[in-house]
């Protein structure tokens, strides 16, 4: 068997103009330096052939929080696929790293796999949605890809996580989104961030995979607003030719540095 293709996923950044700012007594900044870090070690031994950065970039609109992204994620030598999240700003983003509702940014193919992003922002709204347009797109593209295997991104959780205040702003269209690609034998998995968790969950024989974020990370099963002390990571995800992929999540060792104000109510 070919060696597999790698995707590295880093999500839900929450990067401000000034590094040196923190929310929730977290400086997110330093988190995604530690995690690159991480991401670099990993790099000696596969190096990925495409980076996946689902959305929540900045936490405070300003294109000095998206430039120092783009200028850590200069490391890469591979192509980087981005896409907005709630906390993202449409234009400020687009400057950056390209306008995410443009088709030539929401395919990429790596060798028998395509790999669809999609803009599930929602202006005004802490929850998502796909445009008609987005549906529309999704409709077209995997009904020319029958012979290839097929792995979607998404910043919000399409299936619920077991938090209920976070799966009050999931994907509100998620059944439109569904009964789409319900009509397909060929996708292998949909990968979000949002929830700042790790969870796994299989559906008609689609795998349904959420990330931790590079900065805080939420407490799983929760009814309303926790923080978690869990460290900060990311994914990687190893493509096969037969369809099969492996995952694994990564987080960086333990360090009180990363661990928020768990009294905080929200943000």
């Amino acid at each position: 068997m070919k060696q597999p293709t790698r995707i590295l996923q880093l999500t839900d950044l929450h990067l401000f103009s000034d590094p040196k700012t923190k929310l929730i007594g977290f400086n997110s900044y330093q988190s995604l330096q530690k995690v690159m870090e991480l991401v670099a070690n990993g790099i000696v031994e596969k190096k990925p052939n495409l980076v996946a950065l689902t959305g929540d970039v900045s936490q405070d609109y300003s294109l000095e929080s998206y430039e120092t992204a783009a200028k850590i994620f200069n490391t890469f030598s591979c192509p980087i696929a981005a896409i907005m999240g709630n906390h993202d700003y449409p234009q400020v983003f687009a400057k950056i790293f390209g306008d995410p509702t443009k088709e030539s940014n929401k395919i990429f193919n790596l060798n028998n796999w395509s790999i669809i992003f999609l803009d599930s922002h929602w202006p005004e709204h802490v929850g998502g949605q796909l445009a008609q347009t987005e549906l529309d797109f999704l409709r077209k593209t995997l009904a020319v890809l029958l012979k290839q295997h097929v792995m979607i991104f998404v910043h919000h959780q399409v299936l619920p996580v077991g938090s209920a205040w976070l799966d009050n702003i999931m994907l509100s269209n998620a059944q439109q989104f569904l009964e789409i690609i319900d009509q397909y034998q060929n996708i292998k998995a949909v990968v979000c961030g949002h929830v700042h968790q790790a969870t796994t969950t299989t559906r008609l024989g689609v795998s349904y995979l959420s990330t931790p974020s590079t900065s805080w990370q939420f407490a799983v099963n929760s009814p309303g607003f926790k923080l978690d002390t869990l460290m900060p990571g990311y994914r990687w995800i190893d493509l096969y030719e037969d369809g099969t992929f492996k995952t694994e999540v990564v987080r960086i060792d333990y360090s009180d540095t990363f661990i928020p104000d768990l009294n905080s109510k929200g943000y």
